[in-house]
Parts: structure tokens; sequence; C-alpha cells
């Protein structure tokens, strides 16, 4: 899932060899002495298990909706769901309903890899840089600082624990889970707040210290610091080749095929998979290639299209990775409550105890500095990965990885309710300690629009001339949201905001931020949207800015009804406005004829 080394490379040769294909990898698994060409029937036998894999899927798919129907019924957090589906099909706990659980972890492969790309996606570089110290102190003290003091904790506290023991649960206990935060604070819509950015920022860190742990781990017996060099140097030169091919070539495919919206997210998925497929075979991993093409072109203003496209696909393949960590919860055993417990009291312990001083340090306020500690308090799944090669190298017991699994199964279901309530334990702690809370500054930091205008049409761009001429003052606090790339460049030098995007699509309009505008306008007539009706589209907005004023477009006295119950505030009927303006123009001129 992450190889990070040519070492770990070779310890899985079998299964993730990059000179098999899946399908020749599926072959290997059935005989591994006999090859795709030689293995008579095999053609049969590869579809007999794409079959398989395929009812799996569709078990899954089936007992995650009713489980999902059930949470949220009930107002817990989704990914308990999936937690609780993969515990009723495993092996371990369940029913045994999936015939070959690795089938389901492979494909929920690609959820970690899309989400990564999003990631990237929502990372641009010079706000990245802007923020200095803010991100890149906290990221590069919290994890060595973490297994410093997790390394002597487990070895004074935790009986029969030796050095080797106590290292990797000191590295088990600095790695936060990029998915799972990801995933709530995308739920939670706060993943553009500064509290939020900072944790990406810190989970970035994570995974680089990560690559650096598998490049070293087999050597933690004989240290060795060439390996991890080597890494660092390929981080580096994957980055590079992505910004300088981003730069000199993909600006310039974007820029011709722009206005085909559908061409603009499968270009950005096939550069996604290049990418991925680039980190792959140098010897990092699919997830930091996915990583950096998001990156190379989150400063494009088609990055907010591709991620409310890209997203849907992602939150699929993302639940199987969930479920799939649920199928491999084993039963638990009496011995393990202890450890379990201690790995999650250290875990919370550590993440404030190393988070929190600082970011405050680097300048950032306290309460940003205790909502990333929050949010960061989970196990990483590349813990697993660790803990795996650990246990192959000899250098660890079963024992500890069964720990390990519990402790990140409960941190991810704790996790779901403190980031969902990060806010209200935020204040309950202030009022505990006799502190006055403070607010939030992320209001303050990004720019919010009190005039949104959905489509640059005819209409709307006649309203934006009027304005310029009578009130210029005002452009600044109006935002255009359209596909068109040269009419949104044209506003962009009058002063006014943009962003290219799908106003039918609800992650657009989030990433947007109308909940905070008075006024929202939807300008284009249904006769010239795709897939979508003015009605859909004021719901949408309705949904997430309840307290906004819309202003919608109709062609009929039923449609403008239809838009009033759907929650438009006013209806603008151009053809009712032209029919008048013909009718008092023709009876004026024809007073004048008559007149005496």
């Amino acid at each position: 899932m992450f190889p990070g080394s040519m070492n770990y490379l070779d310890l899985h040769q079998a299964v993730h060899s990059e000179n098999f294909s899946f399908r020749q990898r599926i072959l290997k698994k059935i005989d591994p002495q006999e090859s795709e060409n030689s293995l008579p029937g095999s053609r049969e036998i590869f579809n007999s298990i794409m079959h398989g894999i395929i009812t799996d899927i569709g078990i899954t798919v089936i007992v995650s909706a009713v489980v999902a129907v059930l949470v949220s019924h009930l107002k817990q957090p989704i990914i308990l769901g999936y937690l609780i589906t993969g515990i009723i099909l495993g092996p371990e706990i369940g029913a045994n309903l999936i015939n070959d659980p690795e089938s389901i972890e492979v494909i929920s492969e690609l959820g970690l890899v899309l989400l990564l790309f999003i990631i990237g996606l929502e990372i641009n570089p010079t706000q990245f840089i802007a923020s200095g110290r803010k991100i890149i102190l906290p990221g590069l003290l919290q994890f060595p600082v973490s297994v410093a003091i997790g390394y002597g904790f487990y070895l004074l506290f935790r009986s029969e624990t030796d050095h080797l023991s106590a290292l990797y649960l000191g590295i088990f206990s600095s790695l936060s889970s990029t998915a799972i935060v990801v995933k709530l604070l995308y739920d939670k819509l706060e993943i553009d707040t500064f509290y939020g950015k900072i944790s990406v920022g810190i989970l970035i860190f994570q995974d680089i210290w990560a690559i650096l742990v598998l490049a070293l781990q087999p050597g933690f017996q004989n240290l060795e610091i060439l390996p991890a060099f080597i890494s660092v140097g390929k981080s580096i030169l994957l980055l590079g080749t992505g910004f300088l091919i981003s730069r000199y070539l993909l600006k310039i495919i974007f820029d011709r095929i722009h206005k085909n919206p559908e061409m603009t997210v499968i270009v950005s998925i096939g550069w996604c998979g290049i990418m991925a497929a680039a980190g792959s075979l140098i010897g990092l991993s699919m997830e930091m290639g996915a990583l950096v093409a998001g990156i190379s072109i989150s400063s494009f203003p088609y990055s907010i299209h591709v991620t409310s496209r890209v997203a849907v696909l992602r939150d699929f393949f993302l639940s199987l990775f969930f479920i799939s960590l649920g199928m491999k919860i084993p039963l638990p055993e009496a011995s393990m409550v202890t450890d379990v417990f201690m790995i999650i009291s250290f875990l919370f312990f550590v993440r404030a105890l190393t988070i929190i001083p600082s970011m405050m340090i680097s300048g950032s306020p306290f309460r940003t500095s205790f909502l990333a500690s929050l949010t960061l308090s989970q196990i990483s799944e590349f813990s697993l990965v660790i803990a795996t090669i650990g246990i192959e190298l000899m250098h660890i017991q079963g024992r500890l990885l069964s720990g390990i699994l519990y402790a990140m199964s409960v941190t991810a279901i704790l996790s779901s309710y403190t980031i969902k309530y990060n806010t209200e334990i935020y204040k309950f702690l202030c009022r505990l300690l006799g502190l006055r809370p403070q607010k939030s500054a992320d209001e303050l930091e990004k720019k919010i629009y009190p005039i949104v205008v959905l489509g640059c049409h005819r209409g709307a761009r006649e309203m934006l001339e009027i304005i310029s001429d009578t009130s210029p003052g005002m452009l600044k606090e109006i935002l255009v949201i359209d596909f068109d790339m040269e009419s949104l460049k044209e506003l962009q030098g009058k002063n006014i905001g943009t962003l290219f995007g799908d106003i039918g699509s609800i992650d657009t309009l989030d990433h947007a931020r109308i909940k905070h505008a008075k006024y929202i306008l939807s300008t284009i007539p249904d006769m010239l949207l795709k897939n979508i009706d003015n009605e859909k589209i004021i719901r949408m907005c309705r949904t997430l800015a309840p307290e906004a004023t819309i202003i919608a477009t109709a062609e009929s006295d039923h449609q403008a009804m239809a838009l009033k119950k759907a929650g438009a505030g006013k209806v603008m009927m151009p053809y009712t406005m032209i029919g008048d303006s013909f009718a008092n123009y023709l009876l004026l001129e024809t007073q004048k004829d008559i007149s005496p």
C-alpha cells in the first residue's frame, strides 16, 4: 500500500511486483509456477476470479448500504458504519461472506490514490509556502519528538518491552491517518479552514517521515543513512518533474480543453494515473505520486472543478478501504485491553504535547493548535504497513500488530466524534481551565463574497457592465462561477472574483462558500443548462445558504412558481420583461401618432 524502498518491494515481490499486471498477479496466486501464457484455461480462470471480485463488491455495497442507513438514522459517523460492515463481512468475527478479502483491499487502494490526489489539489503551493513556519515547524518537529517520547514511555511503562518494540510503538503513535482526517474534514466542510490546512500540512510531513521509516526499517538493528537520502532524493525528483511537466505541458493542454469540462476531468485523472505509476516505478508509492500530481495542478483555475467531479469516485473507493480495515479486526482478547488503552491514552497525550506548543511557537492561536492536535489523534493506516514489515523482519511479534489494529479501529471511531464535536470540546476545555474561548479567524483569512453569480450569460454580463459604470466599487464584492475561461479572465481584469466550475455541482458551490453570500443569482436559462435545471440549482443553493436571497431566471409563469417553491426569493422572467418593453414602446408611439 505504501512501498517505501526496494527492500520492501523485495519482501513483497510475489504480490506487488512492478513486473506483473493485476491480471498476472491473480494468476500467479493460483499457481506461482505457471505464467499466464502457459497456464491452460488461464483466461477462463481469470474471468471466473474477476466475476468473484464483482460479486464480492456487490455484497459489500449491499451490506454497507443497509448498515449506513441504520448508522445515519442513529446519527452516528459513517466511518463507524463502514467498520461495522467490514466486521460483519470479514473472516475474523463476521460471517465470512467475502471469498477473497484481498480483492476488496486492492480496489480500496484506488480510494487512497484518489484521496491523496484531491489533497494535492487542495494544497496551493503559493498558499502553502505563505503559511511558512506555521506548518513547517510543527511538521518537522511533531514526528521525531513523538517517536522519542513514545520510545521512552513504552520502554518504562509497558512490561516485557525491548528497545526495538518500544521504537515501533513510538512510530505507531506518531503517525496520523490521512484517510480518516481528510474524509471527516470533508464531511464537516472544514478542509479549507485554517486548522484544517495546518492538519493536512502536518499529514504531508508525516507521509515524508513515513517514507524515511520505510527506507530505514530493514536496517533498524543496524541503521544505515544512505537509503534515507535516496528516498528523499526520489521524492524531490518526482516533485520537480511533476511541476516542470505541469508548467510547460499540462498548462497548454488545459488551456485548449477547458471549454470541455469532461475532458478537463479525464485529463486530470490521467495525469494522476501517470504520476501514481511514476511514484511506484521509482520505489516510492502510488499515493505519493498522486499527491504530487494534485499539487502540481492545484494552482490551475480548474482544480476545484476536478475536485468536485472526482470526489464521488473517491468516496466510493475510500469506503471500501474502511470496510477492508473492518475485515481485519480480530476477535478481542483480554490481554489486549491494557495495551490498546495505553496506546490510545498516550496517543492523545503526545499529540497535544507536540502539536500545541510547536504551533503556538509558530504563531498559531491556542484554538487552532488544539483543534489540529485533536484532529490528528488517531493511528495511521501506514502503521499497519510498518507493523507488517516489522513482523516479517522479525523485529516485533504478531500480537503487537493485533493491538495496533484495534487501537486504529478505536481511534477511527473516536475521531469521528472528536472532529465532529471539536468546537464543543474546545469550549468545554476553556470553561474547565477558566479561559475565554477564542473566535475563529478563518472567515478573515479567506475572501467572502456577498454576491454570487451562477453563470456568466448575457444577462449577467449586462448587469456587470451597468454596475461597472454606476458603482465600480461594488465589483469586488461579486463572485462569478462559470465554465467559460475566456469570460472569467475578462472579468478578472475588472477586479471581479471568478471561479471555474460547474454551477450544477453542490461541491463546487460549497467550495465557493456560498453559505456566506447574501445574494445568489442564477442567470442561465434552463434551455442552456446541461443535465440540470434552475429548480435543482435553487434547491442546492437553499440547502447551502438558507439565509441568502436567491434570484433565479424563469421562462414561464409555471416555472416561476416552481422556482419560488424551491426557495427563490425573486424570479426574473426575461421574455416577460422584453414583452413589457415592446408593449410600452408601441403604446407610447401609438399615442404619439393619434394625439392631435
